[in-house]
């Protein structure tokens, strides 16, 4: 059942995965057509992603290309109908809203303002300064401030939002079906410093509607590659697997109950068993299971049921996306347990294990060491130097480094016409050189020799035990030296029987005999022999294998017989 619901989850999250790349190729190639129509001197240049960088922010500088641009962006809007190669429809409810922000200044001859500055902002629609002729819009935004009691806009301007929205529609060939979307978009001038450079921008964002809110009767297009049988088949599954995973975590905290019950009855004064045994009981394999089920149900049951009927955003499919990945994940980490039943395959999850707390505390000490190197660099190369412009760049940079990567481009990069003198030069080769020694080197080489150590030993501890039982250390004792004196030399034998034998009833005999009785068994011809674990390891599957088989061992309880459980758990 997993096996067949981890093909149905990869094979729809291939196809899935596919309509999120094509409808996000729909939204960015409008978004640029946008750019192009509504951005003054937009090129293809400002398009590419050149790395490193070689372009500045896409600007204006003087009072005439603000103008310009701002008519521009209006013109463009309201002339898109006509003047677009794609189709761009206005509807009733469309329209564009103008925000300025600006502030009041005593040098600007305000007698409202004696001292200091106001920042005040006002919003009003585009229609002042809009005229028509010849079926082409043509636009003013000098007179739409002057309309609205903005005395010198320009000089006093923070930043002019230019808010708008449009419908447009995609066709797809193949079937003959369209795609209809709603675009609600943001034109900024932004110069909030007031340091003589206004930073232009668009931003859209894009939604699937029914093309019945435009009254197109074309077939919509939702998802082209997604299916609904698919879907509906995974559905299933993902419950059964809910239910059937459910049922074992129940199961085995019953277990548990029962199994505590059996070692330390109500009316018992013997110590109990430690928590960890009874936590081998418990399957945490499930765990993942159940949670893959979850995000697997909760992505494709909007998939089935709800996207053709809904409207929807690239955010929205990068959410579904988001579950049907992660269950996706969670789904093949579980089939990892299945993988355990092999000896080899055991071998390198041992080692995991025995290396884990390990590694974890060594990446403690390093993500200290790590913080240290990012915050250095953040604040004392960031102003020069594009990867350390952020702090999440930093991060990045230094992660990137980390791996061997963009070792080159760090050195590089360093703006170093903008830097206040040389020293930072000499700072960032010395600070880049360091790092990459102390991380590349130091620290992913001592990384790999934990892994080693951890999986050097237990091969040999596999190799040297591989058909011994698991004794703990004193049980590992007791018995070599038993088994190297006599019975008539052996002075700790004769002493653990007398122990064993005396019928003394003071509290401190009885503890050691308690814990004597742990460690070994005393036949009645006085035969001394260490107690062998009888509990199975949910991690190997060793001990039960060199087991022999011995259907005497064999315990019914509530009315299910787990033969080759009860019997590692309870043996006699």
């Amino acid at each position: 059942m997993q096996v067949i619901k981890i093909i149905l989850i990869t094979s729809q999250l291939f196809s899935f995965g596919k309509d999120h790349g094509n409808f996000s190729d729909v939204v960015n190639r409008g978004h640029l057509t946008l750019r192009h129509l509504l951005l003054k001197d937009w090129d293809a240049s400002w398009e590419t992603l050149a790395y490193p960088p070689h372009k500045g922010d896409f600007a204006v500088y003087t009072i005439d290309d603000l103008e310009n641009g701002i008519n521009f962006a209006v013109k463009g809007y309201y002339n898109a109908k006509r003047d677009a190669i794609g189709f761009f429809q206005r509807t009733t409810d469309d329209t564009m809203v103008i925000q300025v922000k600006y502030f009041d200044f005593p040098g600007f001859n305000d007698t409202n303002v004696t001292q200091g500055l106001i920042i005040q902002d006002k919003t009003f629609s585009a229609d002042v300064g809009l005229s028509l002729q010849n079926e082409t819009y043509n636009y003013d935004i000098i007179k739409e401030l002057t309309g609205n009691g903005l005395e010198q806009p320009i000089k006093r301007m923070l930043s002019t939002e230019l808010r708008f929205s449009i419908h447009s529609v995609r066709v797809y060939e193949k079937d003959r079906r369209a795609r209809c979307l709603h675009v609600q978009g943001w034109v900024t001038f932004n110069d909030m410093d007031y340091n003589g450079q206004v930073i232009v921008n668009l931003e859209t964002l894009t939604r699937r509607i029914s093309c019945k809110q435009l009254n197109i009767s074309a077939q919509d297009w939702a998802l082209e590659n997604t299916s609904k049988p698919l879907g509906e088949v995974l559905v299933f599954f993902c419950l059964l697997s809910t239910v059937a995973s459910t049922l074992i975590i129940i199961l085995t905290v019953y277990l548990c109950w029962k199994t505590k019950g059996y070692f330390n009855p109500p009316e018992s004064t013997k110590e109990d068993l430690p928590v960890t045994q009874y936590l081998r009981l418990v399957n945490f394999w499930e765990i993942p299971v159940i949670i893959s089920d979850i995000l697997t149900l909760y992505g494709t049951i909007w998939i089935v049921f709800e996207n053709e009927d809904s409207e929807w955003i690239v955010e929205t499919l990068d959410f579904y996306s988001a579950c049907l990945g992660i269950g996706c994940l969670f789904a093949w980490i579980s089939i990892l347990h299945f993988f355990k039943f092999h000896n080899k395959f055991h071998l390198l999850f041992r080692t995991f294990y025995r290396a884990f707390w390990g590694v974890f505390a060594y990446l403690i000490c390093v993500t200290a060491l790590f913080i240290g190197f990012w915050m250095c660099g953040f604040v004392v190369l960031g102003p020069y130097h594009v990867k350390f412009r952020t702090a999440q760049a930093a991060a990045e940079t230094l992660f990137s480094m980390f791996n061997g990567d963009e070792i080159y481009a760090t050195f590089a990069n360093l703006e170093t016409h903008k830097i206040g003198g040389k020293w930072i030069w000499l700072f960032s080769r010395f600070y880049i050189g360091t790092y990459i020694v102390t991380f590349t080197i130091v620290v992913v080489n001592l990384l790999i020799a934990i892994f080693i150590s951890a999986y050097e030993s237990i091969t040999k501890n596999y190799e040297v035990s591989r058909n011994e039982p698991d004794l703990g250390q004193m049980k590992k004792a007791l018995q070599e030296y038993l088994n190297k004196h006599s019975e008539e030399e052996n002075v700790i034998r004769s002493s653990i029987l007398t122990l064993v034998k005396t019928d003394s009833d003071t509290e401190a005999v009885k503890c050691l005999r308690d814990q004597m009785l742990k460690l070994v068994n005393v036949s009645g011809d006085n035969k001394i022999t260490v107690i062998e674990p009888k509990t199975l390891p949910p991690r190997t599957l060793r001990a039960f294998m060199n087991e022999k088989e011995d259907s005497s061992a064999v315990i019914n309880c509530c009315g299910f017989e787990p033969s080759f459980l009860w019997k590692k758990e309870f043996g006699k």
